[in-house]
């Protein structure tokens, strides 16, 4: 008995075309966007996650169990990760 050979799902990427112009033309800060605001740590930068639904939900339980921002839990991970390398 042969099994016939199934493809796994195919999810095309979601392609922002703005942002991808701007990578293009190498602009480092969209207009309207200020990488430090105004009154701000001039050591953070802003950045913006597209995140799944699911992912952001786990992210704000972990924040609310721990009593701390959505961004100290971020900082915490990305450091955590990144200092790995």
């Amino acid at each position: 008995m042969t099994r016939a050979k199934t493809k796994p799902p195919v999810h095309k990427p979601v392609f922002d075309a703005e942002g991808i112009l701007r990578f293009a033309a190498l602009e480092e800060n969209p207009a309207g966007h200020e990488a430090r605001p105004a009154g701000k740590d001039p050591d953070r930068l802003h950045l913006t996650l597209l995140l799944k639904s699911e992912v952001m939900d786990r992210l704000k339980a972990e924040a609310a169990r721990k009593e701390k921002t959505i961004d100290q839990i971020v900082e915490k991970l990305v450091t955590k990760h990144l200092g790995k390398h």
